[in-house]
């Protein structure tokens, strides 16, 4: 009897090596609607393939993971829109999205010196990003919105502030400024004062979600309001204040006459419409 329950049970352990029926699986999370993929959770070593086929005209995406030890491979066709692959590691993989209407105006701002060929658009990119704060609101009946401020590296002597909005089943828009260094420096001053670099108590909220996300020792860190302390809620609102002062001045000094664009009714305070772009009357 011993022996054949020592048989069955090898039997079984045997089924599971060769299936991969005993290895640990990892998931993969979206951050972001349309994307599919064959499975929701993947061993370590195993190909993953995701299809992203939410594809609006006049619109620009970019991709990124959560990891810096996952290496995306990025494709397109016409049929399945854009395709990725990457080799699932030990641990969770998060993909987002971002995307941006590409005949939205960019304002003409000041160029980077000689050392600092990019311009400011090119530098709003994940690899460049120093500090981020996002405010969601979240289970509302029509829809999810957000804004968040990024902060990414221009030049020695500037940053780029780029303000991304949505409102409940709208397209993204983003708007961006030039900003001092301090701005940065305000923002991690605020970060060690509220040590959230220690944060992990788990008090939730219902509603709305907060995350910053912010470097320390090279790393990119990320904090959110599921994991905070009792008083955790008035650093994201001074965090908030600190960004959305900065964006206030810095945007509006580009030109600070008031104006209703007379194509869709926006006020605006520089020489193009924020909404359609339609140039300020004379």
């Amino acid at each position: 009897m011993k022996k054949q329950i020592f048989g069955l049970i090898t039997g079984v352990l045997i089924m599971l090596s060769l299936f991969g029926c005993g290895k640990i699986r990892y998931n993969i999370d979206f951050d972001g609607y349309g994307f599919k993929s064959e499975k929701t959770s993947y061993a370590e070593g195993e190909e993953v393939t995701v299809i992203y086929d939410m594809i609006a005209t006049d619109t620009d995406y970019s991709f990124y993971t959560d990891s810096d030890d996952v290496k995306l491979k990025q494709d397109y066709d016409n049929d399945h829109g854009y395709i990725f692959t990457f080799t699932m590691p030990a641990h969770d993989v998060k993909l987002s999205v971002r995307s941006r209407n590409s005949m939205e105006y960019i304002p003409d701002i000041e160029k980077p010196d000689d050392n600092n060929p990019a311009s400011p658009e090119e530098c709003i990119k994940n690899e460049n990003l120093l500090f981020d704060y996002y405010e969601a609101t979240v289970a509302t009946v029509g829809g999810d919105g957000y804004d968040e401020y990024c902060l990414y590296k221009y030049t020695d002597s500037k940053l780029v502030l780029a303000c991304y909005s949505k409102m409940e089943d709208e397209e993204e828009k983003m708007v961006f400024c030039i900003v001092d260094p301090s701005v940065l420096d305000e923002c991690m001053d605020l970060v060690k004062r509220n040590k959230m670099l220690k944060w992990k108590d788990g008090r939730g909220l219902n509603g709305k979600r907060y995350v910053v996300r912010f470097m320390s020792s090279g790393e990119l860190i990320r904090v959110t309001s599921d994991d905070m302390p009792q008083n955790g809620l008035e650093a994201f609102y001074e965090i908030e204040n600190v960004l959305s002062a900065a964006w206030s001045q810095n945007y509006s000094s580009l030109d600070t006459e008031t104006w209703f664009c007379p194509n869709c009714g926006t006020k605006n305070n520089r020489r193009y419409c924020m909404e359609c772009g339609v140039e300020k009357p004379e």
